[in-house]
């Protein structure tokens, strides 16, 4: 019996440290930013509505529709350096720069006059 109280005395103290704080570890910028997002507005009566999803393999999708018609659809390579998001359109290489915010799941691109909001992860 003693054994066991001893046994225990020196392995409790451990238990209980491992079982601590499990805090999550905040996620970087870029793991914020990999999932779908999405916006929507109205101009004149009519609707748009954007949708937006950024890949863990660096591939950023972006359709956009007017009044539930698709008025564009185009896929970039898509590289983060701090807050600055690089875009490569995939089918002519043409490249632009924005700064990015994520706050409380609101994706604001500067350039862009919408914000988004995520859908999923």
């Amino acid at each position: 019996m003693k054994k066991i109280f001893l046994l225990m005395a020196i392995v409790l103290p451990f238990v209980l440290i491992s079982c601590g704080d499990d805090k999550d570890e905040p996620k970087s910028l870029e793991e914020l930013l990999m999932g779908r997002w999405e916006s929507s507005w109205e101009i004149d009566g009519d609707k748009y509505h954007n949708i937006a999803i950024f890949d863990s393999e660096h591939q950023f999708y972006h359709s956009g529709y007017k009044n539930d018609t698709q008025i564009i659809r185009a896929s970039y390579t898509w590289e983060l350096n701090g807050n600055t998001l690089k875009l490569i359109r995939n089918y002519d290489s043409a490249q632009s720069t924005h700064e990015i915010t994520i706050k409380d799941n609101t994706l604001t691109i500067s350039g862009y006059r919408e914000t988004y909001h995520k859908v999923d992860s």
